[in-house]
């Protein structure tokens, strides 16, 4: 029998505070119900930032920044992960209050104007449990003041405190806002009619399926590989889906997954028997083990470039097994926009790659 990794998936590892009474802006939320609310809005990515701004220069705002404004992996220049806009507590207005995303941070060893208005929406039963249970630092809640909208609570006695358990807990905040980001991209992509007959065409020649959004085309379909592409005038976008028989778990190093890629793209992405595609060597590969729909998997995000230097930009791939009939997977999106912002869409990328099912998962799926 084949070895295949295995790691303990926690999910989001959302552990809602429930135990926490926290009391905010009880008159303007409290008086509506979920279907009442307007509905969220705000730039992508973006996160308003409720805090006293005095907090910005102490080890807090270290976090902060090191949570939500570290550079996304893999792209050509730096592009942080969110956008952040602070607000001071009492310029919050329900224009603000209808943001996608929100974060309030609170910390009760200040006694700035500011610090007082923040920890005012705290009930003294709340402050009570805080200091009895110093484990207890965050709070998630969806729709609070809007519909589709993404709220995250900080908070500690200290400030010092607060910037040890965000220091701990950096991944865990970074990537629960990114996959909200990601559910929402994927949203905004198959808002239109789906490409339907693609996805049936895929699912009956290659045992896999992926949900293909409006206005890709086939551009190539052979035994074992498919090219997806959507031609834009400012965004060229492709998906590639490859596979071949799965032989030993070295397949999910750093280097041989490289290496399956520069093969692959070599061959099946040129314009010529000259020119094709590489990857970018003078960047790091990024690699990290991840959960995809509950299988084991190795996220790579790189560059890539045309061997002329005429052309390149990011991609994003995932490495992972079908066990039942093992079958080796790579799937990658790689994008085109010279001159744009890549963040965008690479989370759309992205989202659509996690679309994807091998055909074991399909099977399961139409038994349930």
């Amino acid at each position: 029998m084949l070895f295949i990794p295995q790691i303990f998936f926690q999910g989001k590892q959302c552990f809602y505070l429930l135990a926490v009474s926290i009391v905010l802006f009880s008159c303007e939320a409290g008086s509506k119900s979920s279907s009442n609310l307007p509905n969220s809005r705000g730039g992508e990515s973006e996160i308003i930032l409720v805090m006293d701004s005095a907090q910005m220069t102490t080890p807090v705002g270290e976090q902060v920044r090191e949570i939500f404004l570290k550079p996304i992996p893999g792209l050509p220049q730096p592009e942080p992960y969110f956008s952040i806009h602070r607000v001071n507590p009492f310029l919050l207005n329900s224009v603000l209050r209808s943001a996608n995303n929100m974060v309030f941070i609170t910390t009760f060893d200040t006694n700035t104007s500011a610090s007082k208005k923040m920890q005012s929406y705290f009930t003294d039963n709340s402050i009570q449990q805080i200091q009895d249970n110093p484990d207890l630092f965050y709070y998630f809640k969806q729709n609070e003041f809007a519909k589709g909208q993404e709220v995250l609570y900080l908070f500690s006695l200290s400030s010092d405190s607060l910037a040890n358990q965000m220091r701990n807990s950096q991944s865990m905040i970074r990537n629960h806002f990114h996959e909200i980001e990601v559910e929402r991209a994927a949203k905004k992509v198959y808002a239109g009619k789906d490409e339907v007959g693609i996805s049936n065409s895929i699912m009956s020649k290659h045992d896999c399926y992926i949900k293909v959004p409006y206005g890709y085309e086939v551009s190539k379909d052979e035994k074992n590989f498919i090219w997806l592409r959507q031609l834009d005038p400012e965004v060229d976008k492709s998906i590639l889906i490859s596979y071949t028989d799965y032989v030993s778990e070295d397949a999910f190093s750093p280097e041989s997954i490289l290496s399956y890629r520069d093969k692959l793209v070599g061959e099946y992405i040129a314009d010529d028997s000259v020119v094709h595609m590489v990857t970018e060597t003078l960047e790091p590969l990024y690699t990290e083990t991840i959960n995809l729909n509950g299988k084991y998997a190795k996220e790579a995000r790189g560059l890539w470039k045309l061997n002329n230097n005429t052309m390149g930009g990011p991609f994003l791939s995932y490495t992972f097994v079908d066990e039942e009939i093992g079958r080796l997977y790579y799937i990658e999106g790689y994008l085109y926009c010279p001159g744009k912002k890549k963040r965008p869409f690479i989370r759309e990328i992205e989202a659509i790659l996690k679309t994807f099912r091998t055909g074991t998962e399909m099977k399961q799926q139409k038994a349930s």
